[in-house]
């Protein structure tokens, strides 16, 4: 054999291995000469510099086993106070004024919040240095430029003993920063997509007779607002534009508020205040970062005012383990969080956290293409709500596209369309929001499965469809998407959905503008809405709602409707599981809430 030819030959061997391995990767019959995969890329970002900062400490506790069995019973409607979880749980008073001494001496100024469990210390740059023996370091890691202590931060060993971690000394921002679809409205027939489909759709609305008692509902956000745009929406709604009823907190002073997150503020403000017109609504405001949220969530239990929480941002499970690997993130960051929640849990704060828009993928806008949940939505001491789509017909290309029951919110679907106007060679600005747009859901990494799922039927098991080969870093679609099935371990998310496709989603009014807005994110603040209803009705908090669900979910009068198809039901990788309550799709599925109360009251 020739060489030339010896050469062809080796190299026409390579090309059909190579088209025998990826013979289910996508193939467009308009452009075969022209595939292109996306390279899913990292794209981070940092917060400003300040002159002063401040850091959370987390306590240990005590009788950490009595506490998960007082929050994990089912049947358990008496709550305590903040008093009564420090004398039961926190850290001695003893302790705190010690460490609370040796940060004086360093003119630091501490905040212990109520419960024992979380401290807080702001002051200048230099004296926190000080205190904690450590450097700023300016490191370039994983594509943005951090600021960070030189080392890992203790204290002296007397106080080291009582804690659990010190949190919040970096400038990496892993918040994620929702981008909720919306679509511009001419402004007619507005009230049609008002929250009160989604009242209407759920049977809440028996909820509002006979209830007296003002309920109050706490906003986590880090973006402000402006007063005359949710004055406009609840008067064009159709109920009291009153905004005297909103109430501020921003504890976190000494950090600068994310202003591009007032759209999601606004909106959780609209949502939760039409669906309870006579609550009181806390918005408690930090900067738009992990140790902003953990700030807020201790400065809401703490005060203890709400007697339900809504949280409509997270961080990919992946991007914590990523960051905690690269020393930006405290190793302890999840123990710390289920610590802030269980503490709610004990004072019968029901809490709700969207699962995530981006379906069984959380984090691939951050560069993270592994199967991934979003906490704290993945901890077993909040309620994660996911979202569907419900019946409708889209026009998409000029096709015609109906959608004929309730399903899992995602773009699957479409696909087709996205293939027939190659959206998959454009870059990750469009074609993630267009691929990648669903409702989150999957197994936790970070935290086991909890008591309450252990005897659901689906929850530990899946059925999946593979649409995506993402074998290094790049995201290949397959011709033909194939059903898998297998088991899987931790804490299974979502818990419960509704409707949130932003094509079947609701009225948004911001920055004087119309638009009609979804995403599990406007999920959140709704049932949020619904718990505090209840509350009023029946006069008492409800409390962490998981044990309680669960365990209806196997009664003969369920108040669940369970979304358990496998077919057109996908969250671009998890479906349902015929015949079982449960999937990682659409979790329990949607509720009757108004039964719902019925049991839970």
């Amino acid at each position: 054999m020739k060489k030339q030819s010896y050469w062809l030959y080796i190299l026409f061997i390579i090309v059909i291995v190579f088209c025998l391995q990826n013979i289910n990767s996508i193939k467009n019959v308009n452009a075969k000469n022209n595939i292109t995969t996306e390279k899913i890329k990292n794209n981070q970002s940092t917060v400003p510099q300040k002159s002063n900062y401040s850091f959370l400490i987390a306590m240990k506790i005590k009788n950490k086993n009595l506490l998960d069995r007082y929050i994990l019973n089912k049947n358990n409607k008496k709550f305590i106070s903040t008093k009564q979880f420090s004398r039961r749980y926190g850290q001695k008073y003893y302790n705190l004024y010690q460490l609370k001494k040796y940060f004086y001496k360093h003119k630091l100024q501490v905040k212990i919040y109520h419960g024992n469990l979380m401290l807080k210390v702001y002051g200048s740059k230099n004296n926190i240095q000080k205190a904690l023996n450590f450097k700023f370091i300016n490191v370039h890691k994983s594509g943005v430029s951090v600021i960070k202590p030189n080392h890992k931060l203790t204290l002296p060993k007397r106080y080291q003993k009582n804690i659990i971690d010190i949190i919040g000394l970096t400038n990496y921002d892993g918040i994620d920063h929702k981008d909720n679809a919306s679509n511009n409205f001419a402004g007619f027939n507005l009230k049609s997509n008002s929250p009160q489909k989604f009242i209407n759709r759920y049977n809440v609305s028996p909820l509002y007779k006979n209830y007296k008692n003002r309920s109050s509902i706490g906003i986590i956000s880090f973006g402000d607002f402006n007063k005359s745009d949710i004055e406009s929406y609840w008067n064009k709604m159709g109920i009291s534009g009153n905004t005297n009823r909103i109430k501020v907190y921003n504890h976190d002073s000494d950090t600068a508020i994310d202003n591009d997150s007032s759209d999601e503020t606004t909106m959780d403000l609209e949502q939760a205040g039409f669906v309870d017109p006579k609550a009181n609504l806390n918005l408690y405001l930090s900067s738009p970062t992990i140790s902003g949220l953990l700030t807020s969530l201790s400065d809401a239990v703490s005060d203890n005012k709400s007697d339900t929480l809504s949280l409509s941002w997270g961080i990919s499970e992946a991007e914590i383990q990523k960051e905690i690997k690269l020393g930006l993130l405290s190793k302890n960051y999840n123990q710390i969080i289920n610590l802030i929640l269980e503490q709610a849990a004990a004072q019968g704060i029901s809490i709700f956290n969207s699962s995530g828009d981006n379906g069984a993928y959380d984090g691939i806008s951050n560069g993270v293409t592994d199967l991934a949940v979003e906490s704290p939505s993945s901890s077993p001491y909040i309620t994660s709500v996911g979202a569907t789509s419900i019946p409708t017909n889209y026009s998409i290309n000029g096709q015609q596209i109906r959608i004929d029951k309730e399903r899992a919110w995602s773009n699957d679907f479409l696909y087709p369309y996205f293939n027939k106007l190659r959206l998959y060679e454009a870059d990750s600005s469009i074609f993630i929001p267009s691929y990648f747009a669903g409702t989150g859901g999957g197994f936790s990494k970070l935290n086991s499965l909890p008591t309450y799922q252990k005897n659901i039927k689906g929850a530990g098991s899946y059925n999946a469809i593979r649409y995506w080969n993402m074998n290094d870093g790049y995201a290949q679609q397959y011709i033909s998407p194939r059903l898998i099935s297998g088991k899987s371990f931790g804490r299974n998310v979502p818990d419960i959905v509704a409707d949130g496709d932003p094509q079947t989603g609701y009225t948004v009014y911001h920055n004087h503008k119309w638009s009609i807005s979804g995403g599990t994110s406007i999920v959140s603040p709704q049932i949020a809405g619904v718990d505090s209803l209840m509350v009023s009705k029946a006069q008492h908090r409800m409390g962490l709602w998981n044990p309680k669900i669960y365990s209806y979910a196997l009664s003969k009068s369920s108040p669940f409707n369970p979304i358990d198809s496998i077919s057109n039901n996908s969250n671009i990788y998890y479906v349902g599981q015929p015949g079982k309550p449960y999937n990682q799709a659409t979790g329990l599925g949607t509720a009757n809430y108004y039964n719902l109360y019925k049991l839970m009251k």
